[in-house]
């Protein structure tokens, strides 16, 4: 993972806290946001891209070493 620069650490951390708050739900442009910007799509799991033959194949490894 890329390390970032302080600026871009404080820019970063001020941006979630300014979601965390929240928009007033009676505000034209919270509506407009809620009814056209998707919900962001949460990351795939880690473990859907591995596989079962080769976590065996590993542990098979290991076992004889």
């Amino acid at each position: 993972m890329k390390k970032l620069r302080p600026s871009e650490r404080r820019a970063k951390q001020q941006g979630e806290r300014e979601r965390a708050v929240g928009i007033d739900p009676e505000d034209a442009a919270a509506r407009w946001l809620e009814e056209h910007d998707p919900e962001p799509k949460p990351p795939p799991p880690k473990s859907a891209g591995k596989s079962k033959t080769l976590h065996r194949w590993r542990q098979r490894g290991s076992r004889t070493s």
